[in-house]
């Protein structure tokens, strides 16, 4: 639907434009999700982040579409519709580099110069992933660090600490679903980093931090309680982002408590709902255990 342009020059913004005008208004509903989950977060101090979005451009901003520094796809005349958000960076070097120390396969790290040379990357922090077989027989077959999946046990060898991230990602899911007013579907919890020099030089120092990017799957929220299921199958369609809702699991409970402390914050509404759909997320987790265990009975032979 969309694809991203660039400056001539380094610069701190991005810009996404719409491969045809007919999807305009869904890039407009985009820019407005992000701008409100932008609003939200920074509102509410979480330590989270998310790319600010700058200006949208319609097809008939001559200024912007005869701007000669920006870079289109060769062929690419079209004058759709556009916006410029600021960029997300990505992993520094060096936190690339112990990505691969400490977890790129023996027979696979003779390339590893190159990957931290190479690529724009980001990894995924995902709380709710299982950890990797690490009785696998298969020998791996490639290593990349490009979106590279970070569980929990990964997440804590690199040095992160999962329990305040737990807590920090319940209140932006909170801010999400009662101030920005959407769903979360499909959003992104990455890894990468932000500058401390406004103006990118090739010296810009970097530091490690959380985003929350991806908003173009979003669904609105209309902060009523019907629309509870639909916060339900967004965060069960989601990639495991969050920590399951399994009462067992101490990260999870980190994740719904600081949830419901956020909701009660933005609002006595907000606390309500937060408390349903809290109920109801554990209740479908459940369901859906019991699902899988009894699908894995079934795989089972019976013996005489």
């Amino acid at each position: 639907m969309a694809l991203l342009l660039r400056h001539v020059s380094q610069t701190p913004e991005v810009y996404k434009k719409c491969r045809s005008a007919d999807n305009c208004t869904i890039l407009a509903d985009e820019y407005r999700q992000m701008k409100l989950i932008s609003e939200a977060l920074q509102a509410s101090g979480n330590t989270i982040l998310s790319p600010t979005p700058i200006e949208f451009y319609g097809h008939d901003d001559a200024e912007f579409w005869d701007d000669p520094t920006l870079v289109f796809p060769e062929g690419d005349a079209t004058r759709t519709c556009a916006y410029s958000t600021t960029r997300v960076y990505p992993l520094p070097s060096a936190l690339k580099g112990k990505l691969i120390d400490l977890f790129c396969p023996l027979h696979l790290n003779k390339n590893t110069n190159a990957l931290v040379r190479r690529g724009h990357h980001l990894a995924r922090l995902l709380l709710g992933r299982p950890e990797p077989n690490a009785s696998r027989s298969a020998p791996q077959r490639f290593f990349d660090t490009y979106n590279f999946p970070l569980t929990r046990g990964r997440m804590e060898l690199l040095g992160i600490n999962t329990v305040l991230l737990s807590g920090e990602m319940g209140r932006m899911l909170a801010q999400l679903h009662m101030t920005a007013r959407n769903d979360a579907r499909d959003i992104e919890v990455v890894l990468g980093a932000n500058v401390t020099n406004p103006v990118p030089t090739r010296l810009e120092r970097r530091e490690p931090r959380v985003w929350v990017i991806d908003f173009n799957q979003v669904k609105e929220f209309n902060f009523t309680e019907t629309q509870i299921p639909l916060l339900v199958d967004a965060f069960f369609a989601n990639e495991a982002y969050f920590p399951r809702a399994r009462s067992a699991d101490s990260l999870y409970n980190i994740f719904s408590k600081a949830y419901l402390e956020e909701c009660n914050k933005i609002g006595e509404v907000a606390g309500q709902l937060g408390q349903k759909f809290i109920e109801a997320l554990e209740a479908e987790q459940v369901r859906k255990d019991a699902n899988r265990a009894c699908a894995q009975e079934k795989m089972i032979p019976e013996w005489d």
